[in-house]
């Protein structure tokens, strides 16, 4: 672990997810760090023993912050349902820990960043919303990674006309320091974007969606197997989340509508790739491989309605 803790005061503090890995994390650090005034900034990577290869990286990046978790909570068990989630729900929540900056971004390790994109994320802060999300493009230009942009991130793809948003993504956003020191115990242990956004939109704040800073998902080792286990984790976390704040009755309720849930959102992704302007025989070769990760998110979020959050006494 490196560790820098006697500059002046910091304005920006990124925090990186690892998702993809050492090659994808070296790669996005390396297209980075040109763009950063390391007396003003810092790079915190967090990382645990199911990713120690992080760790190498600190002799090739010496001014980034390669973090160690050695407490990972509900993460800990290989067994826990939807593990590989709550591993990055765990880093995303150490790195916010450490992080000191005004402006705080968070990213993932295969999103890789526009050449401008720190200077637009400083420039975005200059309005007073507290949680600036950005544009999100699909980087590798194959079926499948089409089919998983357009079912995650297809409606911060430009053109948008920036504005409030009732979602911003935690693939490309930044906060303000004191809306998160006021969500402070949501996000401590476990970062949930759903949950930390519903915070601070009913505290009246708003979410703000702005087609400046972007980034480039570019998932080069994706396999379809991957990805439908993916969709089926990424729905049980996120239906996990919202059964915590509804009744037994609502979350019977929206367990038997999940099976309507892959027309709906494919329709909602057709509507996307239109806007984007994909061609009609990318549209034809992509939507139906969307429609079957869409099934796989639909069966994530009926099993996440019907038996909740697990514990770490059952992890």
């Amino acid at each position: 672990m490196t560790e820098h803790r006697n500059e002046p005061k910091i304005l920006l503090s990124i925090v990186i997810t690892v998702v993809s890995g050492k090659h994808a994390t070296a790669e996005l650090l390396a297209h980075l760090s040109p763009q950063l005034d390391f007396e003003r900034s810092e790079v915190i990577v967090p990382f645990d023993r199911w990713s120690t290869e992080i760790g190498e990286l600190a002799a090739e990046f010496p001014q980034v912050t390669f973090h160690r978790v050695q407490e990972l909570g509900i993460a800990e068990s290989e067994q826990i349902p939807s593990h590989q989630h709550r591993l990055y729900d765990r880093r995303r929540s150490a790195g916010l820990n450490l992080a000191r900056g005004q402006i705080v971004a968070m990213t993932e390790d295969h999103a890789q960043p526009a050449d401008d994109w720190v200077e637009q994320i400083v420039a975005a802060h200059e309005q007073p919303y507290v949680a600036i999300g950005g544009a999100i493009e699909n980087g590798v230009d194959a079926v499948l990674n089409r089919a998983v942009y357009f079912c995650d991130f297809g409606r911060y793809g430009r053109p948008f006309e920036s504005g409030p948003a009732a979602y911003i993504s935690d693939v490309n956003v930044a906060y303000k320091r004191e809306a998160l020191e006021a969500t402070r115990p949501i996000w401590q242990d476990a970062y949930h974007e759903t949950t930390v956004h519903w915070a601070m939109l009913s505290k009246g704040q708003t979410l703000y969606l702005d087609d400046r800073p972007v980034v480039f998902q570019k998932r080069r080792q994706l396999t379809l197997r991957k990805a439908l286990g993916e969709r089926v984790e990424w729905g049980r976390v996120f239906a996990e989340t919202r059964a915590n704040e509804l009744s037994r009755i609502l979350c019977i309720l929206y367990a038997a509508g999940s099976p309507l849930l892959p027309p709906l959102m494919l329709f909602r992704g057709f509507r996307n790739m239109w806007r984007q302007g994909l061609t009609l025989g990318r549209m034809i070769s992509t939507l139906p491989v969307a429609f079957l990760l869409l099934c796989g998110w639909s069966y994530g979020e009926f099993f996440g309605y019907c038996f909740g959050e697990p514990t770490e006494t059952n992890a």
